[in-house]
């Protein structure tokens, strides 16, 4: 059973630069885990915040 999927043609506009991304390093694996953990992308967004909070309540911003 194939799964459809919504492919676009993705098309460059006239005179625009095409980015060469062939060589950009690819993720490692505990990179990926990271990525896709809840667990640590709540905890990198409160620490976030609180960075943020920090500087309102410092006046800096």
């Amino acid at each position: 059973m194939t799964i459809p999927t919504n492919e676009q043609q993705l098309t460059t506009p006239a005179g625009a630069e095409v980015a060469d991304l062939s060589k950009a390093p690819m993720p490692t694996a505990s990179t990926l885990k990271r990525r896709r953990s809840i667990l640590f992308q709540l905890t990198r967004f409160a620490v976030f915040n609180a960075r943020i909070m920090r500087m309102v309540h410092k006046g800096a911003h």
